[in-house]
């Protein structure tokens, strides 16, 4: 059996594991690491080829991941690899077959976990943190962080958002100190004043107080 069968027949060992249309995207979009896998898992054993192989089921298990392949998919694929190796009649050292799983998981959940971080980030950008209060008045709530450039990088990105907004006055929330001046500066500079102290931001909410 050529290579390129072997691969075919890894590619048909996915597709009875694909979930939905997405898994069959992703199975035909990782030829090029699927391929690379193939070279070096069937190759004899040699401690210099691990790194090689290990690295490459962790580049494939990444791929699967951007491809939004489902984790049923990536956990089958490299029993899919073995057997088509198997297949094709060459040796196949399967006591590789687990840490090649372990480097294919790792690829995988490293950007779901990538993924979320991003998402979770951005509930933190303009207009997320952002309440309008009238038409010239908005809350905005500090972000948490601990890099000073990504704080200040981010205050100017909210101050640009509220400028376009043609906001004029704005509420800080309660958050880090050093987070809230990198805010009030970036909003200073756009022209947005801060309002100080326990005053009140004008609300329907405070119609009765009238």
């Amino acid at each position: 059996m050529s290579a390129d069968e072997t691969l075919t027949a890894w590619r048909e060992h996915d597709a009875q594991h694909a979930l939905h249309a997405v898994d069959d995207a992703a199975i035909a979009a990782a030829d090029a690491p699927r391929a690379l896998v193939l070279e070096l898992l069937a190759k004899k054993a040699e401690p210099s080829d691990a790194r090689d192989l290990y690295n490459a089921c962790a580049r494939l298990g990444r791929l699967l991941a951007e491809a939004g392949a489902s984790p049923t998919l990536a956990i089958a694929t490299i029993d899919g690899a073995a057997k088509a190796i198997a297949r094709a009649g060459e040796a196949l050292d399967e006591r590789r077959l687990m840490p090649c799983r372990a480097s294919l998981a790792e690829g995988y959940c490293s950007v779901v976990v990538e993924s979320e971080r991003a998402a979770a980030r951005r509930g933190w950008e303009y207009p997320s943190c952002a309440v309008r209060i009238d038409d010239r008045t908005v809350a905005i709530v500090a972000a948490p962080g601990d890099d000073d450039d990504a704080v200040a990088d981010w205050a100017a990105r909210v101050a640009l958002g509220a400028s376009k907004d043609r906001y004029a006055r704005a509420h800080l929330g309660e958050g880090d100190a050093r987070t809230r001046a990198e805010l009030e500066q970036a909003l200073s500079l756009v022209g947005i004043a801060v309002a100080r102290g326990r005053e009140e931001p004008r609300s329907w909410l405070r119609f009765w107080k009238r």
